[in-house]
């Protein structure tokens, strides 16, 4: 999600976000296939969404101030969120009942994100929550200014933990707040992770350690294998602020995972097809919900496919993320504003 035109690409970030954005759609066509567990699904739960906000973080600015900064984030986030949220949320699941093909939504979820936060189409609360993210980091960033220049980076790491504390424990104890507030409070920590990461390390720019680039992307997602062989079905869910594992395993698993994705990108440098949806990420994730949903009903109810499970989720990835390579192009052409490719003001 380009910040602005001039901005410089990196391929391997791009792969990465593609890679995630592939495991994302995976992960919903499962689960709306009624597939409730699947190889390394609670391993890849724990870094899947991490590794967004950790990019946030990598690629964090201040701009011109507070008020530019939260501008430029409604029209990449906010405004995006809107458009998807009111069109696919709202609008579309009242034409889809009115064609008897789904079940009437009801009148809350037009706020239903508010408190309830369980809508169709829920996919698009990753952009409201890291549109929160984004301003909530940015009030630490400035608060952590106010001590003395030596200890400055040690604040903003110490009310970063604290606030995503604060996220986490509100969701191991079943508080809710309004608007996704409690996920992207529990999300800090891996927005912090990333602006570290830009400050003290030379991630993004070739250096002499990545010829260990591999072997340490191994390790890390061996470890985070490991640590998740015990964890219990549907233990970390971001969008519903749930965590049934201790939280130290929730966090450094999702750094780790994080950066053995990244780490592994940087080796490979690029894969045409994957860079290219995570070029395009976001426009996957705020559609994606709908083109599976659509693929499966005319799989089940149209064509009464009597495959095996296996071969059913793979038929319907695969032909949901080749449709992208004609989605993305008409997304890019006729919604730019509501996709993070131009402005609105």
């Amino acid at each position: 999600m380009p910040e602005t035109a001039a901005k410089p690409r990196y391929a391997f970030v791009d792969l990465a976000k593609g890679i995630c954005i592939m495991l994302v759609v995976w992960h919903h066509v499962a689960s709306t296939w009624g597939l409730e567990t699947y190889p390394l699904k609670e391993a890849v739960s724990l870094f899947r969404m991490p590794l967004y906000f950790f990019l946030s973080g990598l690629f964090f600015k201040e701009y011109a101030g507070f008020f530019d900064f939260a501008r430029r984030k409604v029209n990449k986030l906010l405004i995006p969120f809107a458009f998807f949220f009111v069109v696919l949320s709202c609008i579309f699941p009242f034409v889809l009942w009115y064609f008897h093909l789904r079940a009437n939504p009801g009148a809350a979820v037009w706020y239903s994100f508010v408190w309830k936060q369980n809508f169709p189409n829920i996919p698009v609360w990753f952009l409201l929550s890291l549109f929160w993210t984004n301003l909530i980091f940015y009030g630490l960033y400035l608060a952590s200014k106010k001590f003395p220049a030596r200890y400055t980076t040690a604040a903003l790491v110490a009310l970063s933990v604290a606030v995503g504390l604060v996220g986490f424990f509100l969701g191991r104890y079943n508080i809710k707040l309004s608007l996704f507030w409690a996920s992207s409070m529990a999300a800090i920590p891996y927005f912090c992770a990333g602006h570290i990461a830009y400050r003290y390390t030379k991630i993004l720019a070739p250096n002499r350690f990545d010829r260990f680039n591999i072997p340490l992307a191994l390790l890390g997602f061996g470890i985070v294998a490991l640590l998740s062989l015990k964890a219990p079905p549907e233990s970390v869910s971001y969008v519903s602020n749930r965590y049934w594992i201790p939280v130290w395993m929730v966090y450094s698993c999702g750094i780790l995972g994080t950066l053995a994705v990244l780490l592994l990108s940087k080796a490979i440098g690029k894969l045409p097809l994957v860079s290219y949806y995570g070029r395009y990420s976001i426009m996957v994730l705020v559609t994606h919900g709908w083109v599976q949903w659509g693929l499966i009903k005319i799989l089940r109810e149209s064509l009464h496919v009597h495959w095996p499970r296996p071969v059913s989720l793979a038929v319907v990835f695969v032909a949901t993320m080749l449709l992208y390579l004609a989605i993305i192009p008409f997304m890019r052409r006729f919604l730019p504003h509501v996709t993070a490719q131009k402005d609105v003001f």
